[in-house]
């Protein structure tokens, strides 16, 4: 019900559309846009918001791809009877040469609970993979790193799925520059449900989103929320995100053991 990591790889983002610093007389009562202040836009963005998903998405993932630091996310989302929480944590040192990611989520039905956690660590060249179901463990190995899983471990530990679900769903608008540690952040708003897989348009009750990036398109965090219904039940589905860039040392028993 839930794409909680992204498994495709993404091209490499292209160059960021410049925007011409806008002039004023001393006297003009011109309102400047908010976005006048930036030497150019990130990749995807233009004057009235989102222009081009694939290119944020894209921006996003070689940023956070080259860095070191940590993701973390929480999804909690309703489909009939079923309701599904989980929290997602990835750990990535630069280069995503070595990796620790961890998703526990809890699953609860009207006569039923099912837990589950997936942890997958990788290093340069070589990956595990184990998943416990209910204190059962349903699936352990450890394989070669080849160019297929590599791909997805970058979409897994750039959270890369659910960003572009969320820059897909909305009609985002930039709302605010700052700055923060010694750089700009661009926050883009939006209250407009502009369709996808998961509410039919004509069901969503609320919308409401936000998403900081910064100048050169690394996504710093993402709040999603949206309710609705379907056949007259009452949905919702929230999901958060937040990347800290910072030196990390990703636990990695299980490639190692």
């Amino acid at each position: 019900m839930l794409i909680l990591a992204g498994c495709a790889g993404l091209s490499p983002p292209t160059n960021a559309t410049s925007v011409a610093q806008p002039t004023a007389s001393p006297n003009s009562t011109t309102n400047q846009p908010v976005h006048a202040e930036l030497d150019q836009l990130p990749a995807g963005l233009n004057e009235s918001g989102v222009a081009n998903v694939s290119r944020v998405v894209a921006a996003h993932q070689a940023n956070v791809a080259r860095q070191p630091g940590q993701i973390v996310s929480r999804t909690n989302g309703s489909l009939g009877g079923l309701v599904v929480v989980a929290n997602t944590t990835a750990v990535a040192t630069a280069n995503l040469t070595q990796i620790h990611y961890e998703s526990q989520s809890v699953t609860y039905r009207p006569n039923r609970t099912t837990n589950r956690t997936t942890i997958i660590t990788a290093n340069a060249t070589a990956m595990s993979q184990r998943v416990v179901v209910d204190g059962n463990v349903t699936l352990a190995n450890t394989r070669n790193r080849t160019a297929a899983f590599d791909r997805a471990l970058r979409g897994l530990s750039t959270a890369t799925n659910p960003i572009r679900g969320a820059l897909q769903r909305g009609n985002y608008t930039i709302a605010a520059v700052s700055t923060a540690d010694g750089r700009q952040v661009i926050t883009l708003r939006s209250t407009t449900y502009a369709g996808g897989k998961l509410f039919d348009d004509e069901n969503v009750t609320q919308y409401n989103a936000t998403i900081r990036l910064t100048q050169n398109g690394t996504v710093l965090s993402v709040t999603e929320r949206i309710e609705g219904t379907t056949a007259g039940h009452k949905r919702h589905y929230y999901y958060s995100f937040e990347f800290t860039p910072k030196p990390v040392t990703p636990d990695l028993t299980s490639t190692q053991g």
